[in-house]
């Protein structure tokens, strides 16, 4: 990548965090419910630099983490705000939050409410690309919990017997809501039980911007080639709570949430990029003033928006 696109991967990550805390000191600290929220404050590399590689016609299916893959893919801060307070604005006009943003005009298909059926969808999305020969690929996120479904394996089969260029990214954050990773998965890694399928399986520090975007680049340019799909498993760790207002030191220790702290891939994108020599603490400093300024801007934009009225979304959804 040049030193343009390296920054602009940074402030991504930046804006993301920014925007999790933002959440998280103005609205779960204080009790306020916010519904459908996951924070993903120390998963930034992963979410935003194995999306922004991607082109814009690429379809991108995220997980209820993915606020920064939805940055990097293209959708507006301010649409990604109208989508988290439940208002119109955004890209669901208030009806799903961000769980269920759409953006079609950059490859952003929504999410549906059966869980783990990310996996089929991914791969009919990669077989239409094929269809038309567009060489379009598909991304698709998943966490610890939604492999667990029969869907997983379905799909899988029918990418490896097509050769579908679908990239299937695990996001290995050490848990699948309170059950750690190797009560999961045996012996704890995500994509093991893939290599069964002849199919290329890497595995790489998650919380690494560079490495994150090598491998999901590699991903991505096999798949244009038409050598089919591959299985991708990054690194990481969840540090906030699963959800908000949840007790997750029931299942975790406070002294193993900060070893991770140690390891914020924000922290080491910074170090890195500085260097690199394309960066400094005074551009750092200015950066947050501004993202922070423009966050709450948006949202006091937002507080003021209406709510859809429910038989308008009906109308929308049964009458188009």
């Amino acid at each position: 990548m040049t030193n343009e696109k390296i920054l602009k991967l940074y402030e991504l990550m930046v804006t993301s965090r920014l925007l999790d805390e933002f959440c998280e000191n103005e609205f779960v600290k204080k009790g306020v419910n916010l519904r459908h929220y996951h924070s993903g404050i120390g998963q930034e590399a992963l979410s935003v630099a194995g999306a922004f590689v991607l082109r814009k016609t690429d379809y991108l299916y995220y997980t209820h983490r993915g606020v920064g893959s939805l940055l990097a893919k293209g959708v507006s801060l301010e649409a990604v705000m109208r989508d988290m307070f439940f208002k119109t604005g955004g890209t669901n006009d208030g009806s799903g939050s961000v769980m269920h943003t759409y953006a079609p005009e950059v490859g952003i298909v929504g999410r549906n409410g059966v869980f783990g059926s990310r996996f089929t969808i991914a791969a009919g999305l990669a077989l239409a690309a094929k269809e038309r020969k567009t060489k379009t690929v598909a991304l698709c996120y998943y966490g610890e919990a939604a492999a667990a479904r029969g869907m997983y394996y379905e799909a899988l089969n029918m990418a490896v017997l097509w050769k579908l260029p679908v990239i299937y990214l695990a996001e290995n954050n050490g848990f699948s809501v309170s059950s750690r990773t190797e009560e999961v998965y045996a012996p704890g890694n995500m994509s093991d039980m893939w290599r069964g399928f002849d199919i290329p399986v890497l595995r790489f520090d998650g919380n690494d911007m560079f490495a994150v975007a090598e491998a999901v680049a590699n991903a991505v340019s096999r798949a244009r080639e038409g050598k089919g799909p591959s299985v991708l498993e990054g690194i990481t760790y969840r540090i906030s709570e699963h959800i908000p207002f949840e007790d997750h030191y029931a299942y975790r220790e406070e002294a193993e949430i900060e070893e991770w702290r140690e390891k914020d891939p924000i922290a080491r994108a910074q170090k890195s990029l500085i260097g690199m020599g394309i960066w400094n603490m005074e551009k750092e400093e200015a950066l947050c003033t501004e993202l922070k300024g423009r966050i709450r801007e948006l949202y006091q934009k937002a507080e003021k928006a209406p709510v859809t009225d429910p038989s308008e979304i009906y109308r929308k959804v049964y009458y188009r």
